[in-house]
């Protein structure tokens, strides 16, 4: 059940299943987690959290975005650093198709091999959001990253009517309404009191 006095991969599975995550989704979610955890020697991915706290604050708080994606098109996360919230979203709607922002190296590497153990749509990038070149994208989410890190650039990277997702605080939502060229949708609490999620829009024109 443990490697390493680790969960295993069916061990994160059944904490998943028993927190309303099952099936296949809670099945990918447990490998991810698994993969998450061996690599948590080399870079700090999680801190010293229990199971039951990564995921309450990390996959149930990622999965309360999945409402807001579209059935398909591309996502852009930005600081993609352990994977959340841009790996639970991906593997709760697989026609979407990701790319991962995350400059340091290390967490980079790691992010290489989730989206290859988990045969993820998705390529990881070495940037800052400031430095990358893609899109528009439909999607874009953030969490983690200081605001002024990425906020001039949703403007370039976001498509037209392409809908933003931030995980922060209380807070710092409320600056959301300030943002020119869209609106926000709503804001809607996460699990155990860590913040809310910032739905914003960006006009069609």
């Amino acid at each position: 059940m443990r490697d390493g006095g680790r969960p295993s991969a069916h061990a994160w599975t059944a904490r998943l299943g028993a927190a309303g995550v099952g099936g296949g989704l809670g099945e990918a979610l447990g490998q991810f987690l698994a993969l998450l955890e061996r690599w948590a020697g080399a870079v700090d991915l999680v801190g010293r959290r229990d199971p039951e706290a990564i995921v309450r604050e990390d996959v149930l708080a990622a999965l309360c975005g999945v409402r807001f994606l579209p059935p398909a098109g591309r996502l852009l996360d930005v600081g993609s650093g352990n994977g959340f919230p841009a790996v639970p979203l991906l593997l709760a709607v697989p026609a979407m198709r990701g790319v991962l922002l995350e400059p340091r190296e290390r967490r980079w590497a790691f992010l290489r091999e989730v989206v290859r153990e988990l045969e993820l749509s998705a390529e990881v990038r070495r940037e800052r959001a400031a430095e990358h070149q893609g899109g528009p994208y439909e999607v874009m989410t953030v969490r983690g990253v200081g605001e002024s890190a990425w906020v001039g650039e949703v403007g370039r990277l976001l498509g037209p009517g392409g809908t933003l997702l931030w995980w922060t605080g209380v807070a710092a939502a409320r600056g959301a309404a300030a943002w020119p060229g869209g609106a926000v949708l709503t804001s809607t609490p996460l699990p155990a009191g860590q913040g809310v999620l910032v739905v914003w829009r960006r006009c069609f024109t």
